[in-house]
């Protein structure tokens, strides 16, 4: 247990910055994207922003800015797509941010649903209502987050192995070299017809945060054989070691946290069940931000 008292952002001071990153970015943007925009207008320091939740598969902001978004998009502030990019609404777009208003809403909006729930019990017929009833995203990925996490470590490669393959890449294969600096397996990104990159992968279940010694030690172990590599993990990946996995001059490695992970997994369909109604219509109304 960290005996530091986390002293960061909550849930309902991400209202608004969330809004605000979201519009620094045009409007749109991926929860790295966004999150990295809050730090940087938050001025967040590395203590607060590596914080750990939990058992530290996740970091407190993070676990708090799910919420965040999961509440703004509950009075439809936001809607994400299939492709995990997070959008403003116009109902976002046409009103003043205020941080107190915005949370009145959602608590209104919380009541609201409460009452509806203790209707249906009583068996009284309700319409459906105007805003979608959205699942807190803790109730699911919490879940899939805990069956990852007890994938004993050759079956989480063999995971990662096929959501690469899934995702593009040929000649997939796990080395299962071990007390090496990490090298789990390689794999070749077929770009196009004309262009593939090989790529080194390392995939870990861990738990707490992973360090910038870890990458380093993963760019060492991948030698002179491939210019790029990619390291997957359950957990997250301190300030530093996202600095060291893109520093100058070295070789790139890509950073695949858990959240990230779920969120692939999710656009891939991949150990989820989405139902889904084949009905395509077109929405006018969300052309309207483009006009």
């Amino acid at each position: 247990m960290n005996d530091i008292e986390y002293n960061g952002p909550k849930r309902w001071q991400f209202l608004v910055p969330t809004l605000k990153a979201l519009k620094d970015l045009g409007g749109s943007g991926r929860i790295d994207e966004i999150r990295d925009k809050i730090i940087e207008n938050l001025a967040l320091s590395d203590e607060i922003v590596d914080f750990p939740h939990g058992d530290g598969s996740r970091t407190k902001i993070e676990y708090e800015f799910a919420w965040a978004r999961t509440l703004l998009k509950s009075i439809n502030f936001l809607e994400n797509t299939s492709k995990g990019v997070w959008v403003l609404t116009r109902r976002a777009q046409d009103i003043d941010w205020d941080e107190n208003q915005i949370e009145l809403m959602i608590k209104s909006y919380r009541k609201e649903q409460r009452e509806l729930k203790k209707e249906e019990k009583k068996g009284v017929r309700i319409e459906e209502d105007d805003f979608e009833v959205v699942e807190l995203e803790e109730n699911w990925s919490e879940k899939l987050m805990k069956t990852l996490k007890s994938l004993n470590p050759y079956g989480f490669e063999k995971l990662a192995q096929r959501v690469l393959r899934e995702s593009g890449f040929t000649n997939v294969k796990i080395t299962k070299r071990s007390h090496d600096g990490g090298l789990d397996g390689e794999g070749v990104l077929k770009l196009n017809n004309l262009v593939s990159i090989p790529i080194i992968f390392e995939c870990k279940r861990y738990k707490k945060p992973v360090g910038a010694e870890k990458i380093r030690n993963f760019r060492g172990a991948m030698g002179g054989r491939v210019d790029k590599g990619l390291f997957i993990t359950t957990s997250t990946f301190t300030r530093e070691a996202i600095k060291e996995s893109k520093r100058e001059g070295a070789k790139l490695i890509d950073l695949i946290d858990g959240e990230q992970f779920i969120g692939i997994l999710k656009d891939l369909k991949l150990g989820l069940k989405i139902e889904e109604v084949e009905k395509v219509t077109v929405d006018e109304q969300w052309f309207r931000d483009y006009q």
